[in-house]
Parts: C-alpha cells; structure tokens; sequence
C-alpha cells in the first residue's frame, strides 16, 4: 500500500513539474540551477592564476549549489570561440579568467544580452559585461616589505608575464613596500612576455640573482625553480607554493576567488547584478599571507612585527596601499 501510495505521489509530482515547465513556471528554472563556466589562458595545475580561478569555481559550485564547467590552456586567438560556445550552451554566468580576454567577452556579450559575463580585465564594460580585479597587490605591498627586510644583499626581485595593469599595480606595491622597510633597497623588475613560459621566467629570475637578489616575488611559474637552483628566498603568489620549494619559499601571497565568484553569483541569481569592477582584497578576506613553514626563524623580528602590523592596518583601512599602474621603468 505504502509503495502504491509513493507512486501516486511521484507521479503528481512529476505532472506539477511537467505544467510548471510547460507555462514558464519560475520554480522549474530555480530548480535548474545557474550554471557558470570560466575559460582559463593556462593549466588549473600551475599553483598560480589558474589554480586559483579552479578552486574559486569549486568553491562557489559548492556553495551555491551550481553547476561549473571550465577550460584551460586557452589561447586569446580561440578565446572567444570558447566564452561563445558556453554562452550557447546556457551558461548564464561566464567569466573570462585572463587580463588579454577583455575584446573576445565583449564581442560575444553583444550577441547573448541575457548572460552575464565577467572579465579580467576589459577595456571598457557593457551592459551584461563586469570585471573583477586581482588585488594581490595589497599583499604584495607586504610581500616588498618582507622581501627588504629578509634581504642581505639589499637587493631584490620581481618577475612577471606581461605589463598588463594588475601586473604593473602588483610591481609598483611591491617596491613601495620594500621601499617604506628599506630606504635603500634595490628592486629589480623583468617582463617575460608571456603568462605561462616557466623557462624564461627561471632564466629571467638567475639574470637577478647574478645581479645580486637574494629575494625574488614569483609572478609566474618558473621563478621558484630558479630560487632553488641558486638557494634564494621567493615570495610565492596565488597559492601556497611552499611545496614547490620548502626551502626557499618563504611565504606567499593568496588570493581566494571563491567568495568574489560566490558573491556574484548569487547577485545573478538574486537579479542585484551589476555591470562594475568587483574586488575583494585584504579587507574582505580574500588576500592574506601563507604560512611561513618555519622559514621565518631567518627573519628578523622587527621585520616581521611590522609586516604583521602593516597587514593589520590595510584590513581596518587605516592604511589604504597606493594602486599604481603606470608603465614601469
């Protein structure tokens, strides 16, 4: 009788979903669930940028109970192509994980109005177009500062992919804050040309190494491996990448994308979505440093006591660390 009874009720169930699609009922499509995609210009297994935009998408697939798709190794030639196909597909929240995507997501927005679209970073925005920006350079302010203070050569580097905005506004923190901890600190900068070339960013990283750095902030994969090639700190980006080199790594700066995803994702659900930059930094909890895995005994106490105070006065907005993304020298 009981089975009997389950089966009426199925079936009623079943009907009401089938009448709830078959007017346009609201309950079917929430039922359905936003589905978001993110296209990604390198692997998810980098440790770095990519990794980082992976584990932000599991996180607010959890979170909010959505459904994630995402491609990798992505060139800016074929970009567009991808970010068309999802949005095809009825991926209503698309986001181009890449500072070079801006003109492929707003050339396929144009044409599918009723999906949200988030770019790295774009020319301009658009109606169904935002973009959200990697703050990393709030911590990579703190990142200088340490980098400075653990020196003894009184010298330093920084290696990076291209001289896109995020990637000058990161470089520009990161001598400030050597600078404020150390005066007369010498800070040494390369552009490798490419966002993923981890020969040319190790070989990038021994060119300063041999120009007398003994502390390197790793803004691309490569670098860390030059750090242990020549037994060197580094400052790792992203994720935690102490595992890349227990030795050398001293820290690193994070950046969880998992509540900037989450938190528009649900703006698109909720239908509070708007076309603007979304950031979420230090203050928000989305930057901070990694553990220092003991590495940290190396450094100097006053160093670190200042670097902990500075952290401090950028999440309660006393200090605000200047966004600077003029050309470098």
């Amino acid at each position: 009788m009981i089975s009997i009874f389950k089966t009426l009720r199925e079936g009623v169930q079943l009907l009401a979903a089938v009448m709830l699609i078959a007017f346009g009922g609201s309950q079917a499509v929430h039922a359905a669930g936003l589905k978001i995609a993110m296209v990604m210009p390198g692997p998810i297994s980098d440790n770095d940028w990519n990794s980082v935009g992976y584990n932000g998408l599991q996180a607010a697939a959890k979170a909010l109970g959505a459904e994630v798709a995402y491609s990798e190794n992505v060139s800016d030639a074929d970009a567009e192509r991808i970010l068309r196909d999802y949005a095809s597909r009825g991926y209503k929240l698309i986001f181009a994980h890449s500072f070079s995507y801006g003109d492929a997501t707003l050339n396929v927005a144009e044409d599918f109005p009723d999906t949200t679209f988030m770019a790295g970073t774009a020319k301009e925005l658009a109606p169904n177009v935002g973009s959200y920006s990697n703050p990393d350079y709030q911590g990579a302010y703190l990142a200088g500062m340490l980098g400075a203070g653990a020196s003894k050569s009184k010298t330093i580097g920084w290696v990076g992919g291209m001289p896109a905005p995020n990637m000058l506004a990161n470089f520009h923190a990161y001598e400030a804050g050597a600078k404020a901890m150390v005066p007369s600190v010498k800070v040494l900068h390369s552009f490798i040309g490419s966002w993923f070339d981890p020969p040319k960013a190790k070989e990038a990283a021994i060119a300063q190494v041999e120009q007398g750095a003994d502390v390197l902030s790793a803004q691309g994969v490569g670098v860390i491996d030059a750090a242990n090639a020549r037994n060197v700190f580094a400052l790792g980006a992203m994720t935690d990448q102490n595992h890349l080199g227990p030795k050398t790594v001293l820290t690193s700066v994070l950046w969880d994308l998992g509540p900037l995803i989450t938190a528009v994702g649900k703006a698109v659900e909720d239908k509070t979505w708007k076309s603007q930059n979304w950031s979420f930094g230090i203050p928000e909890g989305a930057v901070r440093l990694a553990d220092f895995h003991g590495l940290d005994a190396g450094v100097s106490p006053d160093v670190l006591t200042a670097v902990k105070a500075k952290f401090d006065a950028i999440k309660s907005g006393a200090f605000t660390v200047p966004l600077d993304t003029s050309n470098a020298d």
